[in-house]
């Protein structure tokens, strides 16, 4: 929770800060620090220096250096010049930032920072993010459709191998702190250009909230303190219920290791349609709840018109979502065999066999429709419009080069049912 009473304070920013690293029991441990140079990465450097030797505190520093800006090597110089004069260890990565299909240049350079960090880093990562940023990041989410779990925001600590000291604290706390022991930084030129969702969001949209509502900011702080208690009960809850119409991997109606990603949920389409029945569209969120806690990725408003107008006994991911999606979801039913799902059928029709495997060069594959006309499988999913990334990692059944299945995507038109076949 936010407590109105230290959000504007500076001279007492250190003891707060202290408080915190005995709080998640990281006194006498090894920090690594994310330092960017900017303003609130060089507070966090300077507070817990200040601190370190009351905590009996080993602190590094990291730099990841993106190349994106003219002045990133300038920054990379503050940075070695900082970490000198108050003789802290730096260590300066170089990353190449690349975005993946539908992503931006934000979101991949956020990705591969954190690689970086929590690759070189010497104990747990300490970032700067502050009460502002959590504002931000939760307004972002609310805007664009959340989960429970996507409420919580910024999480103070993750995993144990990154922690957030500053959520408590509002950005305007450590500019004073910053002017008290005339600390120097530099500004990032990207952070005036409001291209970026997220600058449009802190420059135009927050403080035209925080004219209309005073302490909006705050409000949107507490909204995800209150979610990230909440949310570890809810989803006992939900993992309760599952447990009930869950299929085990012992009665799954495929091969247990059948997807390279191991991340796949089997549920008893006869158990879930009786669920349904009873609570309607509050299944849906339970199940996105799930999923979240999984990892996997779930068009709702997709699921939500799908299950409402086709057969509820089986689903794919459309081929719209197959650049964002890894995974894959299952419904399955044994008691009507017209209905189950593909591989159910090559399970238990012996003369469909194969292996499990990734794209190799020379796979062949019969589109959907087609009998005998045979294409290049690297060709037939550049004309879908499957990213390379995707096309790389997505299983295959495969009888000697010829795909029989490719999960999400289609089936080969050689295994189509005729009169002759079931």
């Amino acid at each position: 929770m936010v407590d109105s009473r230290i959000l504007s304070f500076s001279e007492r920013l250190e003891p707060a800060l202290a408080n915190v690293i005995v709080r998640h029991d990281l006194e006498g441990r090894a920090l690594t620090v994310a330092y960017s140079g900017g303003l609130d990465s060089t507070v966090l450097l300077h507070a817990l220096q200040r601190i370190a030797p009351l905590l009996n505190l080993r602190l590094t520093a990291v730099h990841v250096h993106h190349g994106l800006s003219k002045n990133a090597n300038e920054w990379a110089d503050h940075c070695a010049q900082t970490c000198a004069s108050l003789n802290i260890d730096l260590s300066v990565i170089n990353v190449f930032v690349k975005p993946l299909c539908g992503e931006g240049v934000e979101a991949a350079a956020r990705k591969v920072r954190l690689d970086a960090l929590l690759t070189h880093s010497s104990g747990q990562v300490c970032m700067a993010h502050h009460a502002d940023d959590q504002a931000e990041t939760l307004y972002m989410r609310i805007r664009r459709g959340s989960s429970l779990k996507g409420l919580q925001g910024i999480l103070a600590k993750r995993d144990d191998l990154v922690v957030r000291p500053f959520l408590h604290l509002t950005k305007s706390s450590l500019i004073q702190y910053a002017k008290n022991h005339q600390l120097k930084w530099r500004e990032d030129d990207s952070n005036q250009k409001t291209i970026f969702a997220r600058n449009k969001t802190r420059l135009i949209i927050l403080p035209y909230l925080e004219s209309k509502t005073p302490g909006i900011m705050s409000i949107l702080a507490h909204t995800a303190s209150l979610s990230h208690e909440v949310y570890p009960k809810v989803l006992e809850k939900a993992n309760h219920f599952f447990k009930t119409i869950e299929v085990s991997k012992e009665n799954w109606p495929f091969p247990a290791n059948y997807s390279p990603y191991s991340k796949v949920l089997c549920i008893s389409s006869k158990k879930w349609n009786e669920a349904y029945a009873k609570m309607g569209n509050g299944l849906i969120e339970i199940l996105r709840l799930k999923l979240d806690s999984m990892g996997i990725y779930f068009p709702m408003d997709d699921f939500l018109h799908f299950i409402q107008t086709e057969n509820q006994n089986r689903y794919h991911y459309r081929e719209s979502h197959i650049e964002k999606s890894k995974f894959f979801l299952w419904f399955y039913s044994t008691a009507d065999a017209q209905n189950i799902d593909n591989l159910y059928l090559f399970e238990k029709n012996k003369r469909f066999s194969g292996e499990w495997r990734y794209r190799q060069e020379g796979d062949r594959f019969t589109p959907p429709g087609s009998k005998y006309k045979k294409r290049k499988l690297k060709q037939w999913l550049q004309e879908k419009g499957i990213p390379l990334w995707i096309r790389d990692y997505l299983p295959l059944l495969v009888q000697n080069a010829d795909v029989l299945w490719i999960p999400g995507v289609a089936v080969s038109g050689k295994l189509e049912p005729t009169e002759r076949t079931p």
